[in-house]
């Protein structure tokens, strides 16, 4: 059971922050992303041993609570761990805590698996054994669908670059979550940080496309202003990433 718990510790550099010197939402979903892929590497089940069996994992949610944003220089523990399979979906969830154990992070994601031949989803069971789980939940969230915009208040376009692309040769994950946070009001943008992110992937973009990103805000309660956001294929229209997000 001890493998199935990974630790990887991280420094905050300086390219990592931002003008406030506390680290970016993107460079803390990296080490999320860092260390879940060295995992499945030690279990057997990276994207390159994937890769020679003729398919890859592709991230499908993710639920991630910031708890605090580390300045430059703090020391990061991530810890991860595959949490659960369901149908055709692995769960796998993480905690970051500094250096004196204090919560950063807490964030819980469900990943595919796909065939790179006719692009469908696997059944986990068929590329996962059995055991390959910890009863424990960083956040219980059983992702159900979130809400889609009523009305776009702000939009802004992208163009897929080449440093957007991961191994899968599609934009990497925390890029679309970059291009929902510039979305938001500049006086938001400026002034608060987002303390919660709801992801659902649901299409690839590839280099050249341009994207869409367009936001609206929601009532909120006590906890701070909430968005809705959907990043498009601003051609085609097909949407390729839904989020929602809680500022502070």
């Amino acid at each position: 059971m001890s493998d199935l718990i990974y630790r990887k510790e991280y420094t905050v550099h300086t390219y990592e922050t931002d003008a406030r010197g506390l680290a970016r939402p993107v460079a803390l979903l990296n080490f999320l992303q860092d260390s879940a892929g060295d995992h499945a590497g030690r279990l057997g089940l990276s994207v390159v041993d994937l890769f020679k069996r003729n398919m890859t994992w592709v991230l499908s949610r993710y639920h991630v609570l910031i708890h605090r944003y580390p300045a430059m220089g703090a020391r990061l523990e991530v810890m991860t761990w595959p949490s659960g399979k369901h149908g055709y979906f692995a769960i796998r969830d993480f905690e970051v805590s500094d250096g004196d154990g204090g919560p950063v992070l807490s964030a819980t994601s469900s990943w595919m698996v796909i065939g790179l031949e006719k692009k469908q989803a696997v059944k986990v069971d068929d590329v996962v054994g059995p055991g390959y789980a910890v009863e424990k939940r960083a956040l219980d969230d059983p992702f159900a669908s979130l809400p889609v915009l009523s009305a776009r208040e702000s939009e802004v376009r992208f163009r897929v670059e080449t440093a957007h692309l991961d191994w899968n040769r599609h934009v990497n994950n925390a890029v679309y979550i970059q291009w929902a946070l510039e979305g938001v009001p500049p006086d938001i943008l400026m002034s608060r940080r987002p303390m919660e992110l709801e992801v659902s992937y649901r299409a690839e973009a590839l280099y050249g496309d341009e994207v869409l990103s367009a936001a609206q805000r929601v009532p909120e309660g006590e906890s701070g202003p909430l968005f809705l956001h959907q990043i498009l294929n601003a051609a085609t229209g097909v949407e390729l990433a839904r989020l929602r997000t809680r500022w502070e």
